[in-house]
């Protein structure tokens, strides 16, 4: 299929790229007679599908116009195409390569690798600030130019935390897995710690030439995310300096609380490490929170919205001469030794502090205990109760709702490659026009998932066709997931989607 000659005002040049959100062209501006990046949505058959993905498309546009800085592509324009309805996004044209492009050709260099995280850093925590979440921070989303400037590309699926609305269903899981951090992947709310996390597996990614969660299939992928930790870099990267690695260690801690609190936190440490400073924010723990005594209320030069102000103090630099508690140590360790030395010197089972018999004198029986010294029974305990760990643990269950405009089919779910159930599919006529017949059929059924991270792969086949589609869902005890899964009527597409 050929590019189109124009698309609303713009001069399509060429095709550079494809993606979720649609096309990418190179177009030429001729009202401002400059060279833009255009992404463009083609409109779809279905109603719903058109809303849905104008919706998606109109919020990026938005998301990514409102954030100005220098680590982030520009937005110019945004419209619709008036001969085709096509939405379009005009961008700035970037000429350089992806992450993706540069972990191709091998393992990254630290510093290059570091000079990338902070500058990405500095960007996202530019976008956090104006409460917006990237959630899909992955080596193609990173464009470096021949400068070496880094840019961050596609806000697509950023989350507007100060707007109610969300762009995806309550447990449908969006991102990439291989970066994703745990708490995205749970499918729990997120905050700018999760590009946090991502930046860093993007950053494992460069320095060793593989990413840090990398399994065979995508539920091993998202356990690893939630419950592994990756190898550690000292094993994989010769003569990493160990500040390094200690950087990167705090920014892929599974737990948020454990990570940098912000991404400007991130930038510095690892604009610390190209200095070759001691990173400033690397321990968790290097900013001690006091809270101040409040100001009598005779002192009037205090406002009283300051009676309690709190001060971040940094942690109190370790002194270049020997530390008195390590002498202290050492002492009482060799005391112990000592000690263990002249108590091994004395005869078996003799008691501290008595005299050794004299050589050649009879050897005598040991004292036998008192009654008081003898160790009295505990008593016996009744048998333990039975706990909640013994009885066999809840499953979690799978409802699957599917609607199908055919005649005669097939359905297949698989959970975690595994085949859970195989069905026929037949649909009742309701509507004929001309020579076209319309179908209409549905199927329920609900499974029993142990439970976990699992992926669910619906497979749709009827004559010769074929139709698949993978979701992954965090299924709890006892608790029960709605999947909705529907077959466009003329397109076919099948679409998954949690309830």
């Amino acid at each position: 299929m050929s590019a189109p000659s124009t698309i609303g005002r713009y001069e399509v040049l060429r095709e550079i790229g494809r993606g979720a959100m649609g096309i990418v062209y190179e177009a030429r501006d001729p009202s401002l007679g400059r060279t833009v990046a255009l992404k463009v949505i083609q409109p779809v058959a279905e109603a719903e599908e058109l809303q849905a993905y104008e919706g998606r498309f109109l919020t990026e546009a938005r998301v990514a116009a409102a954030l100005q800085h220098p680590g982030i592509v520009v937005v110019h324009d945004v419209g619709r195409d008036p001969a085709t309805g096509a939405l379009f996004i005009a961008l700035e044209l970037l000429r350089g390569e992806t992450l993706a492009d540069l972990a191709r050709n091998g393992p990254v260099g630290w510093p290059v690798v570091m000079r990338i995280v902070a500058q990405v850093a500095r960007a996202l925590d530019h976008a956090h600030r104006h409460g917006v979440v990237h959630r899909d921070i992955k080596p193609a989303n990173v464009i470096v130019l021949p400068s070496g400037e880094a840019k961050v590309t596609d806000f697509g699926i950023a989350r507007l935390e100060n707007a109610r609305q969300r762009l995806t269903s309550t447990g449908e899981f969006i991102g990439t897995p291989l970066y994703t951090a745990p708490e995205q992947a749970r499918v729990e709310d997120v905050d700018g710690r999760a590009d946090v996390f991502s930046l860093a597996s993007v950053a494992y990614t460069l320095l060793t030439g593989r990413p840090p969660f990398l399994a065979p299939t995508i539920p091993g992928i998202v356990h690893r995310v939630v419950y592994d930790e990756p190898e550690p870099l000292s094993r994989l990267v010769p003569d990493l300096p160990p500040e390094v690695e200690q950087v990167l260690k705090r920014a892929l801690a599974k737990d948020p609380e454990g990570r940098y609190p912000t991404a400007g936190a991130f930038a510095e440490d690892a604009e610390d490490l190209l200095l070759s400073q001691p990173p400033r924010h690397a321990a968790a723990n290097e900013l001690v929170v006091v809270e101040e005594p409040a100001p009598s209320a005779a002192d009037s030069s205090v406002p009283a919205a300051a009676a309690r102000t709190a001060t971040v103090v940094p942690p109190r630099a370790s002194r270049p001469d020997f530390p008195l508690g390590r002498v202290l140590v050492a002492v009482l360790g060799i005391g112990l030794l000592a000690s263990f030395l002249w108590l091994s010197r004395r005869a078996p089972g003799q008691a501290p502090g008595a005299a050794r018999p004299a050589p050649g004198a009879p050897a005598t029986a040991p004292d036998r205990p008192s009654a008081t010294t003898l160790p009295t029974p505990a008593p016996a305990s009744p048998d333990p109760a039975p706990t909640a760990a013994s009885e066999p643990e809840a499953t979690g269950r799978l409802r699957i709702d599917f609607d199908h405009p055919l005649e005669r089919g097939r359905l297949r779910i698989y959970v975690d490659d595994e085949l859970a159930l195989e069905e026929r599919l037949t649909g009742q006529m309701r509507k004929k026009a001309l020579v076209f017949r319309m179908h209409e059929g549905s199927f329920r059924e609900e499974l029993e998932v142990k439970p976990g991270l699992h992926e669910v792969r619906v497979d749709v086949l009827w004559d010769d066709n074929l139709r698949r589609e993978r979701v992954v869902g965090n299924f709890r005890p006892g608790l029960t997931r709605r999947l909705e899964a529907s077959l466009g009527r003329i397109r076919r597409d099948l679409n998954l989607e949690w309830k």
